[in-house]
Formats: structure tokens, sequence, C-alpha cells
């Protein structure tokens, strides 16, 4: 994937609908792009992270934005996109990280940003907690 530190060419419709993607540390993918407008550091769990929303968009302009509609528009289809990449990204982390006290904090902090206001409060910090621990270690 690429790195573009710009804003996502659909940034406004984004920030209109969840204005928390303000956030200086907030990064987007569409298509084959992560799109990191405050230059953070981007690490490889994170990129295991939007890999998965990069295949799930398709590869097409058209498929991008269809995907990107329907995540700003319902946030059912919004959950049921980020579970499988914060599992993802949970995963890459375990699998490069053996001591268990590191795994767990980084199990709180993936599920604390699920759960909280960035992504529109769409889940519980403990149901989160759950979900992606016992689907990423499935």
């Amino acid at each position: 994937m690429k790195i573009a530190i710009a804003m996502p060419p659909n940034f406004g419709e984004i920030v209109a609908a969840l204005p928390e993607a303000r956030g200086p540390l907030t990064v987007f993918c569409y298509g084959d792009t992560i799109y990191n407008p405050g230059g953070g550091r981007v690490t490889a769990a994170l990129k295991a992270h939007e890999s998965v929303h990069s295949v799930r968009q398709g590869d097409t302009e058209q498929t991008i934005r269809e995907w990107w509609r329907n995540y700003i528009a319902s946030a059912k289809f919004r959950l049921d996109e980020e579970l499988p990449a914060h599992r993802a990204e949970y995963a890459f982390f375990c699998g490069q990280e053996r001591d268990k006290e590191k795994r767990h904090r980084f199990l709180v902090q993936t599920a604390q940003r699920l759960s909280g206001p960035l992504y529109g409060g769409l889940i519980s910090f403990d149901t989160a907690k759950h979900a992606i621990k016992d689907q990423a270690n499935a």
C-alpha cells in the first residue's frame, strides 16, 4: 500500500458524518492508499488494519466510492468493516509480540479506539475487546 501525507479525496464527506475523524492521528484507506494527513507513524499493525479495508473496497473508483458511501451512511456497515480490520491489526501485533502484558495493552488500546467516538460509538468497550480477541485468535 502507498502512504500519502494528505487528506483522502472524500475527507469533507467523512468529517461531516464523523467529526472525530479530524483528529491529527486519524488515517484513511482509499483504495490502495493510506492517507495520513497528520504525518504520524504508520505501524505494520496499522498497515494490516488498512489492508483489510483496501481489499474490501475493491479496486475500482466505483467500488471504492460505494464502500465509502456505505461506511459513512450505515453504522452497521461501519462496524462490519471495522471489526475485521481491528482483528487483523491485533492478530498482526500478537504475531510479532510474545509478551502477554504488551499484547493485553495493545488489545485495550485497539478496543478503546473501536468503541470510541471516532467510529461513532458503535460498540461497547467490553464487547469490542472480546470481539477483537476472540476472533483474532480463532
